[in-house]
């Protein structure tokens, strides 16, 4: 989130609250951000209510969603596959609701608790943006728990269907429900935003993953379908490149409201709001050092820009991000320093110490890009396989009616080019991955990761920051293949 030291995680999500009291409310800011909503679609274009009354109806999983389970974790051959199997199948409604809610524009929640009836807040299905008259101010998006749990059901719901010979109806629930976190993706909170890309990117892989330990079951029309009609239409007229894709706003917004109550009338700082407020979130988890934090802002008040000067640098920040967020990866200005890494760190430490560095987020959208065109080849690949019999030498001879060329694409590449392809037939390709050293043959497609340099696939990661990003075969499949996770 912006707030960068007020972050606090719970139940894997993102969460932000002001443990010092603030003076005055700003209801303005839950305003604008649900004027937003309203700008982007009518109420009855929205995806939440559907969705939640759907999550409501859920009975509970076999075990608690969590690191140990969830989406990713989800396989047939898991301990207590036949009670996981078992709750996909007595939930099976919530393939409808996914799917209607695909067919949404948005997924339109209003922020704001009291926005939302009780029995959803009563669940926890709230986007929580609260500026109270009595100081305290709170961010928090606890609802991200119900599409952690579409999420952990979809890949349980997989799985049971194609045991079940059920391969069209397995994947597009698989594809309703990338389509649901893709809308998610467009919230207005960067812990929204970040949560959501996280857990779409993760999906994918699942998809994959399916694919793999289940490529000659599957018909290879079903392949060509998803690759070509399905996958390239997560979101209308979106591209390989996710230029639909957009920053977050909202989080500028609540610290807007902030910096109007630690200033004075004069748009000088008031050393007791800056002592009070900042620090004690500098202190957050360690009181000892609250004096040591407090006279630090009392002497940085001193010398701190106006609040004009101090919303006019907010400004240029964001401005900035925006500018190289629309511009291509590779442009010259981004070779530039950033409007955030020149910020004066004691001239305008309220914004330096506030607001988050969005480089996590362009990292993010580099590797959902790959997810998703990773996941289109890999879906043409075996569809190719099983059309033929074969896996493909080249990729081109699965282009047309398996890869929709366009989606052949890395954007880790400089050069705006395919992502990388091997064929290595029955030999046996050492890669060191996160899981370990892994072993792979036959085709072999992965992007460049954040280094921008093909190292051959001998070195990979799952997010792209380390060596390449190895797309197919997938890794964690492999992994659990070659007895390196359960």
């Amino acid at each position: 989130m912006s707030i960068r030291l007020l972050i606090t995680i719970a139940a894997g999500t993102a969460g932000l609250c002001f443990a010092a009291p603030l003076a005055a409310a700003d209801s303005g800011v839950t305003k604008q951000l649900n004027d937003n909503i309203r700008k982007q679609a009518r109420a009855e274009s929205t995806a939440w209510q559907g969705l939640f009354d759907a999550y409501l109806d859920m009975t509970d999983p076999p075990m608690a969603i969590n690191a140990g389970f969830n989406q990713t974790t989800i396989h047939p051959g898991m301990d207590d596959w036949a009670a996981v199997s078992d709750w996909a199948i007595t939930n099976k409604e919530v393939a409808a609701a996914l799917a209607t809610a695909a067919d949404k524009v948005i997924i339109g929640l209003p922020y704001g608790s009291d926005a939302v009836d009780a029995r959803y807040r009563d669940a926890g299905l709230a986007a929580v943006v609260r500026l109270e008259p009595d100081g305290e101010v709170e961010v928090d998006f606890p609802y991200m728990q119900a599409f952690d749990a579409f999420a952990t059901w979809t890949a349980a719901n997989l799985y049971t269907q194609i045991e079940a010979g059920e391969y069209d109806a397995a994947f597009d629930v698989a594809v309703s429900n990338a389509r649901v976190l893709r809308h998610l993706c467009d919230r207005q909170m960067l812990a929204e935003k970040s949560t959501a890309m996280r857990l779409l990117a993760e999906s994918l892989s699942v998809m994959r993953d399916a694919m793999y330990t289940s490529v000659d079951r599957i018909p290879a029309d079903v392949y060509a379908r998803i690759a070509t009609k399905e996958l390239p239409f997560l979101k209308v007229s979106d591209t390989e490149r996710l230029k639909r894709l957009e920053l977050p706003e909202g989080d500028r917004l609540v610290f807007e409201a902030v910096l109007d109550e630690v200033f004075l009338d004069n748009g000088a700082p008031d050393p007791e709001r800056l002592a009070e407020v900042f620090g004690v979130i500098q202190s957050e988890g360690t009181p000892l050092t609250r004096f040591g934090a407090s006279k630090r802002w009392e002497r940085i008040a001193e010398i701190h820009g106006s609040l004009d000067a101090s919303k006019e640098k907010l400004t240029d920040v964001y401005d900035d991000w925006w500018r190289r967020w629309k511009i291509k990866p590779y442009d010259p200005i981004q070779a530039l320093p950033s409007e955030y890494s020149r910020l004066n760190e004691v001239r305008y430490a309220i914004v330096a110490e506030s607001i988050a560095d969005m480089t996590a987020l362009f990292a993010a959208r580099n590797q959902l890009a790959v997810e998703i065109n990773g996941t289109i080849l890999g879906c043409g690949l075996c569809g190719y396989r099983v059309e033929y019999g074969k896996w493909p030498e080249d990729r081109e001879k699965a282009y047309v009616r398996f890869i929709p060329k366009r989606f052949d694409f890395d954007p880790y590449d400089k050069g705006y080019g395919r992502l990388l392809f091997d064929y290595v037939g029955s030999r046996k390709e050492a890669v060191e991955t996160d899981y370990g050293r892994i072993f792979v043959s036959n085709c072999i497609v992965y992007a460049r990761g954040d280094d921008h340099e093909d190292s051959g696939f001998k070195e990979a990661s799952l997010d792209g920051m380390t060596g390449d990003m190895v797309v197919w075969p997938p890794l964690r499949a492999l992994a659990r293949e070659q007895g390196l996770i359960d």
